[in-house]
């Protein structure tokens, strides 16, 4: 399967924020390994997610719920306030009904999910206008 429609010759970049090291440096590198994606940037918390997002524009947020609280939508409007055009993928352990405000992301992957899942998650959100 082919992936890869964002704005950098078909390659999606991609923004990590969680704040388990173990799973931002795990993220990055398989971000890495793949030809259609880059890795935008990276971030423990969500007050840093969203300045390092302002600066570089990514076309996709892969976001830790855990970092922010119980409501996630309160960091999805901020990153949305300095990034309109970005993608916001919530990957949590939880699922996705027991987290607070997900439905206004614009999607959800569960960590447990297979790499292939994530990458088609990715390319889903990518796509979306």
């Amino acid at each position: 399967m082919t992936f890869g429609t964002g704005g950098r010759g078909g390659v999606i970049s991609v923004f990590v924020c969680d704040d388990s090291p173990a799973e931002r440096f795990l993220m990055g590198q398989l971000i890495k390994d793949r030809t259609d994606l880059y890795l935008a940037g990276a971030a423990s918390t969500a007050v840093g997610a969203v300045q390092a997002i302002a600066a570089a524009q990514p076309d996709v947020v892969l976001l830790d719920h855990l970092d922010h609280g119980s409501d996630v939508s309160v960091v999805v409007r901020a990153i949305r306030e300095v990034a309109p055009g970005v993608k916001l993928l919530i990957r949590s352990g939880l699922p996705e009904t027991r987290i607070v405000g997900v439905s206004s992301a614009d999607g959800y992957v569960g960590k447990t999910q297979d790499s292939e899942s994530l990458w088609r998650a990715i390319d889903d959100v990518a796509q979306r206008s």
